[in-house]
């Protein structure tokens, strides 16, 4: 088998892993309900990481033979490789990502004054339980164990399959993570500001465990995708990262957890960090 086709098939078999764990543990909740009924004392509402960590052994047992498969499959097991990457790789694009910035921050401000109680109210207004369980998808996804398990499989399967794209973005994602993470929990601490679901509106101040701005989840989801949207040569790949980021960010805002104009500074603060750690690559034809 080429490396190519194992490269795909690995993609492949990481996304069915990534979705499992987004509805961990309602496959095996359904499966129950249809065969035995016993008392699992879990539920579809069971999140992994949170409710249910006795559970959360099975999924992790199924990450760790697809682990061995990937290494097992690979060509090469060199890690020194991508600490040589980070290395040579260079910030770049500070004026455009300083101006990208200001623009935002311009964007925010008028949407924090002008939009955000309006939008709540309106996220208010549609709610339903087919949106409830879109949100409940959507922050599972952005949440948890989901963004460090993107990094590591980029990581470990562009270091066995000898891909140096798949290991560039690796680097660049767990830089631009940790450096937006980082960023957004000092803001959170300045702004200190009251999330919609306390219902207090979009200009009180909060204690340290109820800041709202700007969005964790969101920051996180932008960083890692802005990594594919400045890097990859594929556009699906760069318009799937977006919409799935989007998607994260949106469900925030539906989710009552915070205001528009947080979801919005947190999309521009993980995109200007993305793009000032992303390496410029010329477009090659690989796969993705």
């Amino acid at each position: 088998m080429s490396t190519d086709a194992k490269r795909r098939i690995a993609a492949i078999a990481f996304v069915a892993l990534l979705l499992l764990s987004v509805w961990w543990p309602s496959p095996l909740v359904s499966i129950n309900r249809l065969c035995c009924n016993a008392d699992l004392a879990v539920d579809e509402l069971s999140f992994l990481g949170r409710e249910a960590p006795s559970w959360d052994i099975a999924f992790w047992c199924l990450a760790g033979l697809f682990l061995i498969a990937l290494l097992q499959s690979g060509e090469g097991r060199d890690f020194r490789e991508p600490w040589q990457q980070l290395r040579a790789s260079r910030f770049s694009h500070v004026r455009a990502a300083a101006v990208a910035l200001m623009i935002g921050a311009a964007l925010v401000a008028i949407i924090w004054i002008f939009a955000d109680a309006a939008v709540t109210a309106w996220a208010e207004r549609i709610q339903s339980d087919t949106i409830e369980d879109a949100i409940r998808i959507a922050n599972r996804l952005g949440g948890g164990m989901n963004p460090a398990l993107l990094v590591f499989f980029f990581l470990i399967a562009g270091v066995v399959y000898r891909h140096r794209r798949w290991t560039s973005y690796a680097m660049a994602m767990a830089l631009a993570g940790l450096g937006a993470g980082l960023l957004a929990q000092i803001v959170k601490a300045l702004v200190g500001r009251t999330r919609p679901e306390l219902w207090l509106g979009p200009f009180h101040r909060a204690g340290p465990s109820a800041t709202s701005f700007p969005s964790g989840h969101t920051v996180g989801a932008f960083a890692l995708a802005g990594v594919l949207v400045f890097a990859s040569p594929s556009r699906t790949l760069r318009i799937v990262a977006l919409l799935l980021a989007a998607a994260v960010g949106l469900s925030r805002i539906l989710a009552f957890r915070h205001w528009t104009s947080d979801v919005v500074a947190s999309a521009v603060l993980g995109l200007v960090v993305a793009r000032l750690v992303t390496p410029v690559t010329k477009p090659v034809p690989a796969l993705d």
